[in-house]
């Protein structure tokens, strides 16, 4: 109880949330009004949901075509390479006629730009283009790889130094009656396919192609974006996310930062991503237009509605409310003699007025053995009654200071969590007095064995145990935890129901520094999804995430 000094003080004065009542009784009246807007903005926001679906679909459409194009190109560039290696091997050429030979077969495809026959030591024996014969391209990853898998290779795509245009190579190995390789035919295509492509996109405003290898950087476009060729976006998040899988779309900023509605595909035999977008305000238009001015007419709404109820409510509700507030304060401050009876109550006021005179009344009767009830009660559960252990509210409340105080301090915390083996059939076969005792067992074990690290040793519930490590990294508390298993096991419990015929514990580790959008919880759950780990495993076994496997159950 407070002294006659301090009761006779004036209680200081503070500012009071006096908006709180206020800002409740505005929530409340735009919560009858929001009935009204929420068909219109939902009918608004599904349109605008079918206009992205149908704009994936879109693209996506067009980015497989694009693909199925290049792979047609290919597999047509595969066959006429087979045909011309075969009449090769049978057809012996001086190298005029084998230029004109090559010249012919590429006058019937339109993607190709150039047929070369090269030596196996890379020297280029005769070629659609005369500047090409005598080049070496020993160096060339297609070619070798022509040349010793004895197969079908593709180059990624490159920029053509001389038309600054993007191509790719093709090569076949020529293989004599001896099963030999005596020279590779290569080919290079064009990107006809493209522009076909692009083409057919452009008929969508703002809509954008690209085809970037695999280096990320951009081999061809649409004609808004062509000035970009030949540079690197690879920490582009639109490329970076194209480079990690083979297919997917998403929205976000293009090459020239307009954001799009994008889909992009991996162009089959390469390591490039096709890519189409189309203008995400174009395909959203008249729709966020909408949008806005629902938003708008909803705002001037709420406008209206927070002005008659800011005025209208302080003399209805906000005043009686705001002067038994205030009584309650007092009370809240020690002032045990405060009551709401002094002041002239409305009807709707007084009920709750003589009920808080009441309960003043009783409680400051109560407020000491209440205060020591609770200190006690407060000791009592946060321990284990069979263990003496701390239970799983005294862990929860140490693990969370634990976690704080690394955080601070940029430190490791480990937990191990421990799960006796087969124990429900151990309390079947010897009852549930042996299990209690296994349990005290198990318990004085474990506190004995991390004495020096564990911060706290609690019984998480039934048969299982978690024990907090702070300070320790995973490779140390896991050793901590193999002494742990071998101590249980030294113990020599009978247990006729498990494997080994001794009781015996699983134990998962788990030790991390704390991070910003990290919880204790994330590493209570690793730390148990290693116990199921080791469960798995066999039980009788030690598992860390590193993860560290030690003796398993034999």
């Amino acid at each position: 109880m407070p002294n006659r000094n301090s009761q006779s003080r004036t209680p200081p004065k503070r500012k009071k949330p006096i908006l709180s009542i206020r800002a409740r009784l505005i929530v409340l009246a735009l919560l009858a009004i929001a009935p009204l807007m929420f068909e219109r903005f939902q009918g608004l926001e599904t349109a605008r949901a079918n206009r992205t679906e149908r704009a994936y679909a879109e693209v996506s459409d067009l980015a497989r075509r694009g693909a199925e194009a290049q792979e047609e190109v290919i597999s047509s560039v595969r066959a006429l390479l087979q045909v011309a290696a075969h009449v090769y091997t049978r057809i012996p050429f001086e190298q005029n006629d084998c230029s004109k030979y090559l010249k012919g077969l590429s006058n019937n495809f339109p993607w190709i730009e150039t047929i070369s026959i090269a030596e196996t030591d890379g020297q280029i024996r005769c070629s659609t283009q005369k500047r090409a014969v005598g080049l070496n391209i020993a160096d060339r990853a297609h070619f070798q790889q022509a040349l010793h898998k004895r197969d079908f290779a593709i180059s990624d795509y490159f920029i053509n130094a001389t038309r600054q245009i993007p191509s790719v190579f093709a090569a076949f190995p020529v293989v004599d009656d001896n099963n030999s390789v005596t020279a590779v035919i290569l080919a290079s295509i064009n990107l006809d396919w493209m522009n076909k492509l692009a083409a057919s996109a452009a008929q969508k405003p703002g809509s954008s192609v690209l085809l970037i290898d695999g280096t990320g950087t951009l081999a061809a476009a649409s004609a808004s974006e062509q000035n970009l060729i030949g540079k690197s976006f690879a920490n582009l998040p639109l490329v970076h996310d194209m480079l990690a899988h083979d297919q997917g779309t998403m929205t976000g900023a293009g090459l020239d930062g307009v954001r799009r509605i994008f889909a992009y595909v991996r162009v089959p035999y390469t390591q490039a991503r096709l890519a189409v977008g189309l203008d995400e305000d174009a395909v959203h238009n008249g729709i966020d237009r909408a949008i806005s001015v629902a938003y708008l007419q909803l705002a001037g709404i709420g406008i209206f509605v927070f002005i008659v109820t800011w005025f209208g409510g302080e003399q209805l509700v906000v005043r009686p409310i705001r002067s038994l507030v205030r009584t309650v304060m007092r009370f809240g401050r020690g002032d045990l003699e405060a009551r709401a009876s002094p002041e002239s109550w409305v009807a709707e006021f007084e009920p709750l007025a003589a009920a808080f005179d009441d309960m003043a009344n009783k409680l400051a009767t109560r407020e000491e053995e209440l205060r020591i009830a609770n200190q006690h009660l407060d000791e009592l559960a946060s321990l284990d009654g069979l263990t003496g252990l701390a239970n799983r509210r005294g862990f929860d409340r140490e693990l969370e200071r634990a976690w704080q105080n690394a955080g601070d301090r940029r430190e490791p915390v480990a937990l191990m969590m421990i799960d006796i083996d087969h124990f429900k059939l151990y309390n079947d076969r010897y009852g549930h007095v042996a299990g209690d005792t296994c349990l005290r067992a198990v318990g004085e074990t474990l506190s004995l064995v991390t004495l020096e690290q564990a911060v706290l040793v609690a019984r998480y519930g039934g048969e299982e145990f978690a024990l907090l490590l702070p300070g320790l990294d995973v490779a140390r508390a896991a050793s901590l935890a193999e002494e742990a298993r071998k101590s249980i096991e030294d113990l020599m419990i009978t247990h006729a129901e498990a494997p080994r015929g001794l009781v015996t514990i699983s134990i998962g580790v788990d030790s991390l520094v704390p991070t910003t959008g990290e919880a204790a919880a994330d590493l209570v759950e690793a730390a148990d999804n290693a116990l199921y780990a080791a469960k798995r495993n066999g039980r009788n076994a030690v598992v860390a995430r590193s993860p560290l496997l030690f003796r398993m159950a034999s």
